[in-house]
């Protein structure tokens, strides 16, 4: 039986929101990627259902987003760290996307955080690597995380890995994260319905409350 017709429910008072890297450089027709030649117009379908879920759930929940950056001198490149990597990520040093400062590395306009929403700023896939994510949500009582974001199977699925481990449960609302394929879509509602926790739409989700 999937995720999508289970029955699973949820506590506003122990959950938080995490909208995971929706910055213009992934989602705008301008920035980094569309400017390779990648339709991000798959991403940026994910803006609208993450903002109305945000409207629409409980006050009491919290809602975090974190952002990707790399340093203007490349330092911190991942192209720099790894000898060995993926064909598809190769590129030339220097020429790289969510550059600190830069408004490609900005949260698109949609979804602009509200005074009460947490920033976390990430320098690797893992929004936990590093950061102040799991403090943050040990001092709020959080136990349930929902997922939302770009891209599935990198940056989510990865944070959403590393959230499994630190016990937190996971709901990925499935309306609200966006990959560059199908395929890679698939893979990661696979893995988080056989392995990590729960999938569901915006309706499934704002019901489990």
């Amino acid at each position: 039986m999937s995720s999508s017709e289970s029955l699973f429910t949820l506590d506003a008072k122990t959950s938080a929101f995490l909208v995971i890297d929706m910055q213009n450089d992934f989602l705008e027709p301008g920035g980094y990627f569309a400017q390779r030649g990648l339709d991000v117009g798959r991403l940026a379908r994910t803006a609208g259902p993450i903002a109305a879920l945000r409207e629409a759930l409980p006050s009491e929940m919290r809602t975090v987003f974190t952002v990707q950056v790399y340093e203007p001198d490349g330092s911190d490149d991942l192209q720099r760290v790894h000898r060995l990597k993926p064909a598809r990520l190769a590129r030339s040093a220097g020429d790289g996307p969510v550059i600190r400062g830069s408004s490609g590395a900005q949260i698109v306009s949609a979804l602009r955080p509200r005074p009460q929403d947490v920033v976390v700023t990430k320098r690797r896939f893992d929004a936990f690597h590093q950061t102040d994510l799991e403090l943050l949500l040990r001092c709020w009582g959080v136990k349930t995380i929902l997922f939302a974001g770009v891209v599935a199977d990198v940056c989510v699925e990865t944070t959403l890995r590393s959230a499994y481990v630190r016990d937190f449960d996971v709901v990925l609302a499935r309306d609200c994260v966006g990959a560059w394929k199908d395929e890679d879509m698939r893979r990661t509602l696979a893995a988080v319905e056989s392995h990590f926790g729960v999938s569901g739409t915006n309706a499934q989700i704002m019901g489990a409350f």
